[in-house]
C-alpha cells in the first residue's frame, strides 16, 4: 500500500510525493515504454527475421510475416519496459522519499544542549502533538478532543516518540497541519501575529497578570512552543528561534527554583485550561502520563542543568571549536 501511494497519491498525499510520481512517470515510466517501442522492439524483430531469412530490406511493412514479429515483440518489449520502468519508478520513489524523511528527521532534531534545553520546556505538548493522528486536524484539531466527542474513545501515545523541535517531523504533512492549528486553536495566521502572542504571554500582560507559578509557566512554556512552531512551518530559522527562545528561556530560569518546579506548575495550567475547554479527563491523564515519563527518558531534557547557558553566541563559538578540534 505505500508503494501505491507514491506511485499513484491518494487525495491526502503530500505536495513531496506528488512531485516523486511526477518524476517517476515522466523521467522513467514513459521513457522506458519508449524506449521498448522505439528501440528494443524493432531490433530485436529484425534479429528475428534476419535469423529466419526473411526479407528485411523493405522494413517490417515490406514482409507480412516480419510485420508479424514486428508487432509481437512490439507488444512484448513496450509492456516489458513499461512494466520494469514502473518497479524502478517504484524503488526510485521509495529511496528518495527514505532519504528525504531522514533529512527531516535530522532537521527537526536539536542540535545541541541548548536546542534541547529550549525543547525541554514544552516537551510535554511536543510528545502530545507529534502523537495527534494527521486526521484529527482535518475535522478541527480540538474539536475531536472534547468531553463529548472523547466519553468512550481511547488514546494512547508512543512514549519512545522522538522529541521534535515544534513538536513534529519537519516535513510537509506536519507542516500543513501545524499552520491549520495555529489558525484554527490560536487565529495566528503569519510570523508577526505569532511574534505578538509570544510577546504577550512572555514579556506583557498574559505573564504580568498571572496571580500564581500554574499561570505563568502555563504563558512561558507555550511561548516557547510556539516559536517552536514558528520553525516547523518555516516561519523562523533555527537560529531566530533559538535566539528568541532564549530571551523567553531566561525569564523561565528567572520564575523557577528547577526543572521540576516548572513542569508540575506547567501540568497543573495545562489541567485548569482543559478543563475550562471541556478537554476529556482520559486526554488530561495522557498529559499527566507523558510528564511522568518524560522523567524516566534517558533523553529528557530534564536531566539537563536548569541554569543553562543560554546565550546562543557561546553555542555557536563551542560548536565551532568542537568542529576544528574534531
Amino acid at each position: 500500500m505505500h508503494i501505491l501511494t507514491i506511485l499513484f497519491p491518494p487525495g491526502n498525499t503530500s505536495r513531496r510525493q506528488w512531485v516523486l510520481t511526477f518524476l517517476a512517470v515522466f523521467l522513467i515510466i514513459i521513457p522506458s515504454a519508449y524506449l521498448g517501442r522505439d528501440v528494443i522492439a524493432p531490433a530485436a524483430a529484425r534479429s528475428q527475421a534476419e535469423a529466419q531469412g526473411l526479407d528485411t530490406s523493405g522494413g517490417p511493412t515490406g514482409n507480412w510475416e516480419y510485420w508479424s514479429l514486428y508487432k509481437r515483440n512490439l507488444a512484448v518489449y513496450t509492456g516489458g519496459c513499461a512494466a520494469g520502468g514502473v518497479v524502478l519508478g517504484i524503488a526510485l520513489c521509495m529511496f528518495l522519499e527514505r532519504q528525504l524523511k531522514k533529512r527531516d528527521h535530522r532537521n527537526g532534531l536539536p542540535r545541541n544542549d541548548l536546542e534541547r534545553w529550549i525543547l525541554g520546556t514544552y516537551a510535554n505538548f511536543a510528545i502530545y502533538y507529534a502523537n495527534l493522528p494527521d486526521e484529527l486536524e482535518e475535522k478541527g484539531l480540538w474539536k475531536p478532543l472534547s468531553r463529548q466527542a472523547n466519553r468512550n474513545a481511547t488514546w494512547r501515545y508512543n512514549p519512545r516518540t522522538p522529541l521534535y523541535l515544534g513538536g513534529r517531523l519537519r516535513d510537509g504533512a506536519s507542516q500543513s497541519m501545524t499552520v491549520r492549528a495555529l489558525r484554527s486553536s490560536w487565529d495566528i495566521k503569519n510570523l508577526q501575529e505569532l511574534l505578538d502572542a509570544v510577546e504577550y504571554m512572555s514579556a506583557g500582560a498574559g505573564f504580568s497578570d498571572c496571580r500564581d507559578q500554574a499561570g505563568r509557566a502555563w504563558q512561558l512554556c507555550r511561548s516557547t512552543q510556539l516559536l517552536g512552531q514558528a520553525y516547523l512551518v518555516g516561519w523562523l530559522t533555527r537560529e531566530e528561534m533559538v535566539r528568541r527562545s532564549c530571551q523567553v528561556g531566561r525569564t523561565i530560569q528567572n520564575t523557577f527554583r528547577d526543572w521540576d518546579e516548572l513542569n508540575q506548575s506547567y501540568v497543573t495550567g495545562y489541567e485548569r485550561w482543559a478543563v475550562r475547554n471541556g478537554i476529556s479527563q482520559q486526554l488530561i491523564q495522557v498529559r499527566r502520563q507523558i510528564q511522568q515519563d518524560l522523567r524516566s527518558r534517558r533523553d529528557s531534557p530534564c536531566r539537563l542543568p536548569w541554569l543553562q547557558n543560554l546565550d546562543p553566541e557561546y553555542w555557536t563559538r563551542r560548536t565551532r571549536m568542537e568542529k576544528n578540534l574534531g
